[in-house]
């Protein structure tokens, strides 16, 4: 998807513009959010996003821009680009949300680091109890922390040991300081 923006293709006005007209709160999250905080080292063909406004969201997809609904998905044939909503509400602090300025000017908004690291980690701990490491999940959760790890502006250590507490993801994360 990155490639894709960076390629000089945008996302639609209409989805980035839905915000402003619907006041519907959209952020970018899961795959979208890896693929941001890995700079482009993770790549995916979907839009992940969560908002509260999914009926608005699907007369756009479907009536204004072409896509096809299938299952919870939308699907464009021609872009070869794939949209899903997980959820209406964020699954994390919607304070550590960061906006991400494009080069047309306009702003996305992605899931705070520390919530995406710990969900992936909480995924791996789920699919391999006993060895999380062996999954794609705690790879790429691990790879975006040592990335960012030194960047304070970006993460929150403090709150990400926190939040890893509750998630009981912390020892993970103890070993990786």
């Amino acid at each position: 998807m990155l490639a894709f923006w960076a390629n000089g293709h945008s996302p639609p006005p209409k989805l980035l513009a839905l915000k402003r007209r619907n006041s519907t709160q959209r952020v970018y999250s899961a795959q979208t959010a890896i693929e941001i905080y890995t700079r482009g080292n993770y790549t995916t063909f979907d839009i992940d996003f969560v908002t509260d406004g999914h009926d608005h969201f699907d007369v756009l997809l479907t009536k204004e821009l072409g896509f096809k609904k299938e299952g919870r998905s939308w699907y464009h044939k021609g872009l070869e680009l794939s949209i899903e909503i997980p959820a209406n509400y964020l699954e994390g602090d919607p304070n550590k949300i960061i906006e991400v300025k494009l080069a047309s000017g306009r702003s996305i908004y992605v899931i705070g680091i520390e919530d995406i690291i710990i969900h992936r980690l909480e995924s791996a701990l789920v699919s391999q109890p006993k060895n999380p490491e062996w999954t794609d999940d705690y790879e790429w959760a691990e790879r975006i922390f040592h990335i960012h790890k030194s960047d304070l502006d970006i993460m929150d250590l403090d709150y990400l040991k926190i939040a890893a507490k509750k998630a009981n993801v912390d020892q993970i994360i103890d070993a990786w300081l």
